[in-house]
């Protein structure tokens, strides 16, 4: 995950040597049934739950078969999605109270690669009761949030009913990656664009930013804020 490198530091009247900690970064080779798909850097963790996490949230598989990992190529084979993106309209009945909502943000994010070198994105899931499930660090917040939703389908959990909190921005992505995973909440102490809101609010997403020091901002409601 991270590695020892020397450099030259200037204090701002000197130059010194030293050594520091950098974020390692691997190049993999996604395919999906065999076919290339794309080459994607990130950290080289949770490669299981990535693949799964990003065949599903990217809308390429509705189920996954098998993964299979070889060095720097992930193929994942699965069945087939046919639609671009799915709906989420049906999920009405998930409800959230606020102080869940303040729960999982007071809870305290140890991520301890990014405090060592400042490069690392973090995702966390958390159940409707606002316990923690999983927590990943990675080079990318995309790679980031695919983990966690791989480690989320890989044991079993209803992603339905899992609340998803990050450390980056939210754009539209971010919002068609919970949509195709089933997820219904998002929380990150960035705000989110206007497409990622428009796409929110289409699809019962409830969207929460800004979400530092026991404050927050909600941008759409889902239909799932239960006052």
């Amino acid at each position: 995950m991270i590695k020892k490198v020397k450099i030259k530091k200037f204090n701002g009247r000197d130059f010194y040597d030293m050594e520091d900690y950098v974020a390692v970064e691997e190049s993999y080779n996604i395919f999906i049934n065999g076919e290339f798909v794309k080459s994607l850097s990130m950290s080289p963790n949770f490669l299981n739950e990535f693949a799964v996490g990003f065949a599903i949230s990217e809308g390429f598989l509705n189920k996954i078969d098998k993964v299979e990992v070889d060095k720097n190529n992930i193929n994942i084979f699965g069945e087939k999605n046919d639609r671009e993106i799915k709906n989420n309209k049906n999920n009405k009945e998930i409800k959230i109270d606020i102080e869940i909502i303040k729960k999982i943000i007071s809870y305290e994010i140890k991520a301890k690669y990014w405090e060592i070198t400042g490069s690392f994105h973090w995702a966390s899931m958390f159940d409707l009761k606002g316990n923690s499930i999983i927590f990943v660090e990675d080079i990318g917040r995309h790679n980031a949030v695919d983990k966690v939703i791989g480690y989320a389908i890989l044991n079993n959990y209803n992603l339905n009913k899992l609340i998803l909190r990050y450390s980056g921005r939210i754009p539209s992505d971010i919002v068609k990656k919970a949509i195709n995973s089933g997820l219904n909440i998002i929380i990150s102490k960035s705000p989110p664009t206007d497409k990622a809101i428009e796409l929110a609010e289409e699809n019962n997403i409830l969207l929460i930013g800004f979400a530092r020091n026991g404050k927050f901002n909600i941008y759409t409601s889902g239909r799932l804020w239960e006052e």
